[in-house]
């Protein structure tokens, strides 16, 4: 696959660079998530990093949109039921399953487990007849599949597997949102909305259920232990994960083109593998890594074909 012509090329170093850095936002994230989950419950942590999310990307749709030259609310007049719905997939389903499983999963397993993604946003697209499988696609699907097995059966050097299977089934039916998420929202940004406008007015849809989620957890959290790395983890994971990082990678699909920014997401699961060895001394398991390599091959194959 090639990128459009109409790409601009001569930003295309610094776009990289910020590519660069989103790779190493998202790899951190896994790690550095495990912080506030120490003291304060799954919930009430989606709660505050996603509050920081909802002001970094309303500031972000703001400037975006003025630069558009549209309506602030232009996403939610052109497509209110589709954001809406979409918000609602992405933000209290996805992120449901994603917090509940990276509690129970190490940060290195829950990163190679998202890596499978993608694969999943494949086999829901032709299930759709939005984009068709064909020969190699399948190959690809069956080599990441494959890849998520070793992942999962994986055990460090004491024979433990490193998370529990609860935490293994939580994450996938958390990727697996995500995919059939990026599928639906396909014709909804083909109306012309801005990809941020829409995780933004997405998020705000979904956060007052977040709200509800995380309230209670509030009174229960650990209080005296909650000090200002947690907060910093809150920001890093709602500010950079979530917002800014949100953006730049928007912004290097604009410059240099989808095939050229996807290439950037194989390094994601491997950054997050080694933020939990550097940060939280998990154990690299080698035959975690085989199967993340075995998932990245797979999403090359079917972008391939």
């Amino acid at each position: 696959m090639s990128d459009s012509p109409a790409v601009s090329r001569s930003p295309g170093w610094l776009a990289e660079a910020g590519l660069l850095f989103v790779v190493l936002v998202w790899g951190l994230n896994f790690a550095v998530i495990k912080v506030p989950l120490e003291v304060m419950g799954p919930f009430t942590v989606n709660l505050f990093r996603f509050a920081v999310a909802l002001v970094t990307l309303g500031v972000l749709h703001a400037w975006d949109a003025r630069k558009r030259h549209e309506p602030f609310w232009q996403a939610l007049r052109t497509a209110p039921l589709a954001v809406v719905g979409l918000g609602l997939l992405a933000h209290v389903v996805y992120q449901t399953g994603f917090i509940l499983g990276i509690d129970r999963l190490t940060a290195g397993m829950g990163a190679l487990l998202m890596s499978t993604a993608p694969l999943w946003t494949a086999l829901v697209a032709h299930a759709s007849g939005v984009d068709r499988l064909r020969g190699a696609g399948w190959v690809g699907v069956g080599l990441g599949l494959l890849g998520a097995a070793f992942v999962v059966l994986g055990r460090d050097q004491d024979g433990e597997i490193a998370g529990t299977g609860l935490g293994i089934v939580l994450l996938l039916a958390g990727a697996f949102a995500w995919g059939l998420s990026t599928v639906l929202s396909k014709p909804v940004l083909a109306r012309g909305i801005s990809p941020i406008g829409l995780a933004f007015f997405g998020l705000l849809a979904a956060f007052p259920v977040l709200t509800a989620m995380g309230a209670s957890g509030v009174a229960t959290a650990d209080w005296p232990r909650i000090g200002w790395e947690v907060w910093a983890a809150l920001v890093f994971s709602g500010g950079l994960s979530i917002g800014a990082a949100y953006a730049i990678w928007n912004l290097a699909v604009r410059q240099i083109g989808p095939s050229r920014t996807a290439l950037f997401s194989n390094l994601v699961p491997f950054a997050g593998v080694g933020a939990g060895a550097l940060l939280l001394g998990e154990s690299i398991v080698p035959l975690q890594v085989a199967g993340g390599v075995l998932v990245i091959a797979g999403l090359v194959v079917v972008r391939r074909s």
